[in-house]
């Protein structure tokens, strides 16, 4: 081991951060909805562990984290030179424009390594990736880690963090990785959204393990079969509900879903039982914290049941959760990789990281044409850069590189140089009282 790991692990505290994936998060002895419900029908046994995971085994977490990583990383994301007066461009040259845009490493894309930083990042509240440079200390490659291998290391004399893979035998000091941090109250590492909602979580999994539970035990009764001599006969009562069962099931002429009852014979249905009630209510409740948890609708996430918001004002929605939930993601992964990727000397030169959301951010047809139109005729777009947008070539001759605006538009401060010249032209050398449109 290296004598400056050696000294930090003298100096330093325990590790801030262990094996997340093999610790139990223990809760309160609170009662809580499920565990009272448990207790109600006797099945106040069943306990649950709350880890990351069995708490992606929740359809509706697996579903959120699933939603923001993949959608963070189908962003756009590349390097940009500030370039003054004539405003930012990509930079192509640029030796991290080709890690960053299209392969992080030699065995991830940009969207695959991307995807697992915001993966660790949203489970286990933090997410590192090694920063690999050449002689120059120009960015290589950026290989991302499961935060369950890596341990956070703190030296309380120099104030810095140091990050051990055991399984890699890598010691990594902080300049060379990239360190994604969740919601704390110091800054200095994130905690999981596990920790903070473990109550949350935990119901669901009791909910799920107790309805198991309560299905196996066959406690579901759908109805009641009446006879008139079965009485307290228990043997009479097995036979009849086993003719019924082949009946249904295509015996003795029955099936489809129906069959024929003996003289007297009386079937009462049941309708849902309380328990019942009770365990979908949960279950629908707990989905609703846990996308709560992430700021979003269930609707992104394909739940379209309920007043889930689906089809009325959906690009507002999308728009509201990419100002809520993807740009401060995107922000910090901006400013990490900025500080770690790039010489001080170059941020000073205007060079810079982006995500690019306006591809994300289009209306329909009918929304972007108009869009398009109006920033054509003001001036601020040219029409072949309009047509770059959509991946179609300009048009010949130059025709379309030029900037068109609306003739009628003044400015302020000029309006009375201009109508004094066209009196003059007129040859009445007074005020026009004719206005134009």
């Amino acid at each position: 081991m290296a004598n400056w790991l050696k000294n930090v692990l003298t100096r330093s505290k325990s590790p801030l951060q262990t094996n997340i994936e093999e610790r139990s998060i223990t809760t309160t002895p609170a009662m809580d909805a499920a565990t009272f419900l448990l207790k109600q029908y006797g099945l106040e046994s069943l306990s649950a562990n709350v880890t990351a995971r069995n708490a992606m085994g929740i359809s509706t977490f697996f579903g959120c984290v699933k939603h923001i990583s993949n959608v963070m990383a189908s962003i756009p994301y590349t390097v940009y030179r500030d370039s003054g007066a004539e405003g930012s461009e990509k930079y192509y040259d640029h030796p991290a424009y080709y890690t960053l845009s299209t392969r992080f490493n030699e065995n991830m894309s940009s969207f695959i390594a991307r995807r697992a930083l915001i993966t660790n990042w949203l489970v286990y509240g933090w997410a590192v990736a090694e920063i690999r440079r050449d002689l120059f200390r120009n960015v290589v490659s950026i290989i991302p880690y499961a935060s369950q291998d890596v341990t956070i290391l703190h030296d309380d004399e120099t104030d810095r963090y140091f990050f051990q893979i055991p399984s890699k035998r890598k010691n990594l000091s902080q300049d060379d990785v990239i360190f994604l941090r969740d919601l704390s109250f110091d800054g200095n590492v994130g905690h999981s959204i596990i920790n903070w909602q473990c109550q949350t979580i935990k119901i669901d999994l009791l909910a799920k393990e107790f309805a198991q539970k309560y299905y196996e035990k066959g406690t579901f009764m759908g109805g009641m079969l009446e006879t008139p001599d079965a009485g307290n006969d228990a043997e009479k009562a097995k036979i009849y509900k086993q003719r019924i069962i082949e009946s249904l099931q295509g015996a003795d002429g029955g099936g489809f879903g129906f069959t024929v009852l003996g003289p007297g014979v009386k079937w009462h249905n049941v309708g849902r039982p309380p328990v019942e009630s009770q365990l979908m209510e949960l279950f629908s409740k707990s989905s609703s914290d846990v996308a709560q948890m992430f700021n979003l609708p269930l609707s992104m996430i394909g739940d379209t049941s309920g007043d889930t918001s689906w089809g009325t004002g959906v690009e507002q929605m999308f728009i509201r959760v990419t100002n809520t939930v993807y740009a401060p993601i995107a922000t910090q992964i901006e400013q990490e990789f900025n500080y770690k990727c790039f010489r001080k000397d170059e941020i000073l030169a205007g060079i810079f990281t982006r995500h690019l959301f306006k591809s994300f951010l289009r209306g329909d047809l009918k929304s972007q044409g108009e869009y398009y139109a109006k920033m054509v005729t003001n001036g601020i777009y040219t029409i072949d850069e309009v047509r770059g947008f959509d991946d179609m070539k300009p048009l010949p001759g130059g025709v379309g590189a030029r900037s068109y605006i609306q003739g009628a538009m003044m400015p302020l401060d000029i309006i009375d140089v201009v109508r004094l010249s066209e009196n003059n032209k007129n040859g009445t050398g007074k005020e026009s009282t004719s206005t134009e449109s």
